[in-house]
């Protein structure tokens, strides 16, 4: 086997390994998202008094 044949399987194995990693990392990522709420994040990150669950939060309420 010539030096450039070994050189271009190297370079084809390196790229092989990118790409299993990015799709492992995709994949790590879209089940992170989508089993965790942005509430349970921010529940965990900061007091509870901060995370507002009203509807009309900001709104001009006088009649």
């Amino acid at each position: 086997m010539s030096a450039k044949a070994k050189k271009r399987k190297n370079r084809y194995k390196l790229g092989i390994i990118l790409i299993i990693s990015l799709f492992i990392l995709i994949v790590s990522f879209v089940a992170y998202m989508n089993n965790t709420t942005l509430e349970d994040v921010l529940n965990e990150k900061y007091d509870n008094s901060i995370v507002v669950h009203q509807d009309d939060y900001g709104q001009n309420n006088s009649k």
